[in-house]
């Protein structure tokens, strides 16, 4: 299999996309999902389409039933819904056609209407291979001419963390020399390594900060129009808005960073066979569930954290989803991390990977199951199982060290 082949069955579906003339495009909330948001409604418009973008931070049962209730029309899933495609396909019960572009870990579906795209089907990693928004640019290409959005390729990948051993490889790397060659991206090497900068925008600016600074916009800002502001970022570049935007947020998230920070550095943090893991429960609201993710990864290097062990947070979800209206439900998000020295134990397979873990846990408890990486990874569980689902990845983590 291969990114040919990826773009041969992306063709069967652009008919169905021709004859919609409304689209719903649900996408994640971070770096990854928010550029492959600003490339598929910007190709989708161009092309004479009007689209309704809807970001989300999961693919819950409820939130996808709430989405086929309110859009009547094509929906289009992008760096998220692959894994939980038969639920998608369950809950939508042949009502509405579905596209889902994404790079997870994908299930299989059989449902005439609905198509689950996901990279990892035509061995093209979602680890490194290609990012979300890379894929969502070899789509948008087979709309018309839209090479001038190479750009948000890179900026998905760097978002995602693709260029962790160096440098962007594969189809990542594909796209970023189309961005280079049209002037929009330089590459700087340094130490054996590659720095990326963003030149579209006239000014020159890092891509990690840049990435950076979009989830901070979709994930800290996700109930305070945030997703919205960083789409127009992408799409036209830093402004006086997100500027006085991004440093209203980073404020919140400083604030409430340093608050857990403390909390876990004073004996909050609760050791178990293979997993450390908090609940900051509702301390960090107004911040969406994202930034649990965002908390965990900036603290795997911390003097308090165990090397050798799984990193897990739990964040209480808001009964709020913009655009989706209020929920009836008692839920928490866990996002789980890795330190850096358990991560090269996964990548030699001396340790299982949470793409594997996390759904198989979640699967016991009743959790969510969707996008999963080896080094990051979330589900959803109802509030009370948060230690049952603690005791399960450590049940399999063990299962899986003694074979």
């Amino acid at each position: 299999m291969s990114k040919e082949e990826f773009l041969e069955d992306l063709k069967k579906v652009l008919p169905l996309i021709e004859k919609s003339e409304k689209i719903t495009l649900v996408h994640h909330n971070d770096a990854d999902g928010l550029s492959s948001g600003a490339i598929l409604k910007a190709a989708l418009e161009r092309a004479g389409h009007e689209v309704e973008n809807v970001p989300i931070e999961r693919v819950h049962p409820l939130i996808v039933k709430r989405i086929f209730e309110l859009y009547d029309n094509l929906i289009l899933f992008c760096d998220l819904g692959s894994r939980a495609a038969p639920e998608i396909a369950r809950i939508n019960n042949g009502k509405n056609y579905v596209v889902i572009i994404d790079h997870h870990l994908p299930s299989k579906v059989d449902d005439p209407k609905v198509f689950n795209f996901s990279t990892e089907f035509y061995g093209v990693s979602g680890e490194k291979d290609i990012s979300a928004a890379s894929a969502a640019y070899l789509f948008a290409n087979l709309l018309g001419d839209n090479r001038d959005l190479a750009y948000l390729g890179v900026i998905g990948a760097i978002g995602d963390s693709h260029h962790r051993f160096g440098s962007l490889v594969s189809v990542n790397r594909e796209v970023l020399e189309e961005a280079v060659k049209a002037g929009q991206v330089e590459v700087l090497k340094k130490d054996g390594k590659e720095e990326y900068f963003l030149t579209v925008f006239g000014e020159r600016l890092p891509i990690s900060k840049f990435a950076k600074n979009l989830t901070v916009l979709g994930a800290v800002g996700y109930y305070l129009d945030g997703p919205e502001i960083g789409i127009e970022m992408c799409l036209k570049g830093p402004n006086e808005k997100s500027e006085k935007k991004l440093e209203e947020l980073n404020r919140i998230k400083r604030e409430k960073f340093e608050k857990a920070l403390e909390k876990l550095s004073s004996g909050g943090l609760i050791q178990t066979k293979y997993v450390q893991w908090f609940h900051v429960h509702d301390d960090f609201e107004p911040m969406g569930v994202k930034v649990i993710g965002e908390f965990c990864m900036e603290i795997r290097t911390r003097e308090f954290i165990d090397p050798n062990k799984y990193i897990a947070g739990f964040q209480n979800m808001p009964p709020r989803v913009p655009k989706l209206g209020k929920f009836d439900w008692n839920i928490a998000k866990l996002s789980m991390r890795v330190p850096p020295s358990l991560e090269e134990r996964i990548l030699s397979k001396e340790m299982p990977g949470l793409a594997w873990l996390l759904p198989e846990a979640a699967k016991r408890v009743g959790g969510d199951i969707d996008a999963c990486h080896d080094y990051a990874a979330a589900t959803t569980v109802d509030v009370g199982k948060e230690e049952r689902l603690i005791e399960e990845l450590n049940k399999l983590v063990d299962e899986k060290v003694r074979n």
